[in-house]
């Protein structure tokens, strides 16, 4: 078994959770949608995969509780996809209160053990919702058959690289890797380019090839490696081999550049028939085996083991054997409990365009610090230069003072000074274009210098925007969290409300997306119990029995601006400084304006509440939202309006990475300003 097939792996635990939490999320966001929409097929099939890939992922790092569990979910999901189960209110209760105990799993196998509560009475529950025809059917393979990648067709036969052409550089697995990943419409190639050693920068040459080249597919393998070519050494031959969609002829245009390539050669690498010289039938199958597995893990997409037989009493137990799973599970999340987040928060998804864009400016850099070396060592030679014309200067210096005092003879004598004049003329006039050659030679090294500063500056720049754009996330990773607390406490409250969002792509650094969920939520959790009002009192009021919130983002400039309004009664200034009084926050005779009364209901312990309960009362949920936004550089403001409702809007930084100030000088003293 490889490294990354091995369960004790840590990283491969971490991806497993990381994965799970993703596929959870799919979960949860379309069950809401379907419960609000049953006809949506495409949820449906959503939810299905989501609940597949998760019983594949756990099964294949052993998590045999939440497979099983998992399982019996897919069963369900199985028959309302077919149509034999309609979606109703009991359906979707019963599947967000499997989803919970789902979390639930995953959590303690987060923590280091397992979920050991009794779940029993969902599992039946879940079982009771399934036709009896349909028991069965729930556990047969509802996917289709996968389709083999087949070898791209060509306008034009094209040459196929021979073994030798690739002798030791792909091993079975990458072999069949490249079978099942690649797409059906992409042709394997392998590109040998040769390259011109009299070219000034031919140490890049093999990354401007690399660069071109991943415009037009993936590139699989380069040899020597991509660590190597980087290093600044000339590579005479260079082998790459590229997965893309385009033919031979714009491969070989592509990897064809002027004065850095001598040679370029194009061809297709069949993987049917280098799979089949590459391994004997036993070693295939094996090979085979560890791929799938492999698929498991990094798409998960395989199926689980079959169960064993479905007993009625089923809990979620596991033999000690398992034991060792989640010892490993804590050691690859040892910080989950200290910082407060899940340790999945430290994992970052990121657009591959972004890493290809990062990739080709990381290229470019290569290319400048050759440039860079260029210029060295054409300025070392410009000191040579400079230091014979300079020797060459004072040489002739030192001859004209020595004939100094025999022209002065010379004209003591009598001689014409016009003649002398005309004589030191003749010897000496090429004095003054000593440093000629030096001055024009140096003048092209400084622009060219110059060109290269200018260069790298703006590739720094757009490194620096590369990365900060790496760093930024869409704030749906928190806005989907919300359909949810909405649909479960509006019922707790016994009110119709519904969520609006607007926004959800809006991008902030990851940074300050993991502190902003607390803020958000109790804003929200204040919008429903404070704000929306109760059907009966909406409709006395001549509202529509069912309340809006929204969750709305926006960038200005750079800030974003987070906006969670409610279109409930709005705020009670009176009842807000009646209650400041009593707390003696400020005098009986004190004239507040509304915008003074708003920042009281952010003090600690502050709360119009008449009643606590578990979901407000004790007045500390605006506190924290101050404390928090106030934490990372944000504001906080209120804008309310009678029977109208209320808006809480936070005014954010997109990024705490870099902020970017300008420096100015008066006298001897240095002022920043952002």
């Amino acid at each position: 078994m490889s490294d990354y097939l091995d369960i004790n792996n840590e990283e491969l635990l971490k991806d497993f959770f990381s994965e799970a939490e993703q596929q959870v999320d799919v979960l949860e966001s379309n069950i809401l949608v379907i419960e609000n929409d049953p006809s949506n097929h495409d949820a449906i099939d959503e939810i299905f995969r989501a609940a597949h890939t998760l019983k594949g992922g756990s099964a294949t790092v052993e998590m045999k509780e939440l497979a099983e569990f998992t399982h019996v979910i897919e069963d369900l999901l199985d028959v309302i996809r077919s149509g034999s189960v309609g979606v109703t209110e009991d359906v979707v209760d019963m599947l967000l209160q499997s989803l919970d105990v789902i979390k639930a799993m995953l959590s303690a196998r987060q923590e280091g053990s397992i979920y050991k509560k009794d779940v029993s009475a969902i599992v039946n529950s879940l079982r009771s919702m399934i036709p009896s025809s349909g028991k069965k059917a729930g556990k047969a393979p509802a996917s289709a058959p996968e389709k083999k990648a087949a070898p791209a067709k060509k306008a034009a036969p094209a040459p196929v690289a021979t073994d030798a052409d690739i002798a030791g550089l792909l091993t079975e697995y990458e072999v069949l890797e490249m079978k099942e990943s690649l797409p059906p419409e992409y042709t394997v190639y392998v590109v040998k380019v040769k390259f011109d050693e009299s070219n000034l920068m031919n140490s890049v040459g093999g990354i401007q090839v690399y660069a071109a080249l991943k415009q037009q597919g993936e590139i699989l393998k380069t040899d020597p490696e991509f660590d190597v070519l980087y290093d600044d050494e000339f590579h005479e031959n260079v082998l790459y081999i590229v997965a893309s969609p385009s033919d031979v002829a714009t491969m070989t245009e592509t990897a064809t550049i002027s004065d850095v390539t001598l040679e370029v050669s194009v061809s297709v690498l069949n993987l049917a028939s280098l799979d089949a010289s590459n391994a004997s039938s036993s070693a295939a199958e094996k090979s085979t085996a560890a791929a799938s597995a492999s698929s498991a893990v990094s798409a998960f997409e395989t199926e689980s083991n079959d169960t064993d037989e479905e007993e009625d009493s089923y809990t979620a137990d596991a033999p000690e054997s398992e034991t060792k799973a989640p010892a490993l599970a804590k050691k690859a999340r040892p910080d989950a409990a200290s910082n407060g987040h899940s340790a999945s928060s430290s994992v970052l998804r990121v657009d591959a365009r972004r890493i290809d864009y990062l990739m080709n400016l990381v290229s470019e850099t290569v290319i400048v610090k050759a440039s860079f070396n260029q210029n060295a060592l054409q300025f070392s030679e410009l000191m040579t230069e400079f230091q014979q014309a300079e020797s060459a200067s004072h040489e002739q210096l030192r001859k004209l003072f020595d004939r100094i005092p025999d022209y002065l003879d010379d004209i003591q004598n009598g001689a014409n000074v016009k003649d002398i004049k005309k004589e030191i003329n003749t010897e000496y006039t090429g004095m003054f274009e000593i440093f000629n050659n030096f001055a024009a030679s140096m003048k092209g090294a400084v622009t060219k210098f110059r060109a290269a500063t200018q260069n790298l500056g703006r590739i720094t720049g757009e490194l620096q925007e590369g990365v900060m754009k790496i760093r930024m996330v869409p704030i749906s990773q928190i806005f989907n969290r919300f359909p949810r607390l909405v649909r479960d406490l509006s019922r707790e409250l016994n009110k119709k409300v519904r969520l609006v969002i607007e926004g959800e792509e809006t991008e902030l650094d990851k940074s300050v997306v993991e502190d902003l969920l607390d803020p958000i939520m109790h804003c929200v959790r204040n919008a429903l119990d404070h704000g929306i009002e109760t059907p009966e009192e909406r409709k006395k009021a001549g509202k529509p029995e069912e309340g809006t919130i929204l969750l709305k983002a926006s960038n200005e400039g750079s800030m974003i601006v987070i906006e969670i309004a409610d279109d409930g009664h709005g705020i009670d200034v009176e009842a807000v400084k009646k209650k400041a009084i009593n707390r003696g926050l400020i005098h009986p005779g004190k004239n507040l304006t509304d915008v003074e009364a708003y920042q009281l209901i952010f003090e600690p312990g502050f709360s119009t509440a008449d009643k606590i309960s578990n979901i407000s009362g004790r007045g500390v949920g605006l506190d924290v939202v101050k404390t928090h936004i106030e934490k990372i550089n944000g504001t906080v403001t209120i804008a309310s309006t009678p029977n109208v409702g209320s808006r809480f809007i936070i005014r954010l930084p997109l990024t705490l990475a870099i902020i970017q100030d300008s420096w100015s000088r008066s006298a001897r003293k240095f002022t920043r300003s952002p």
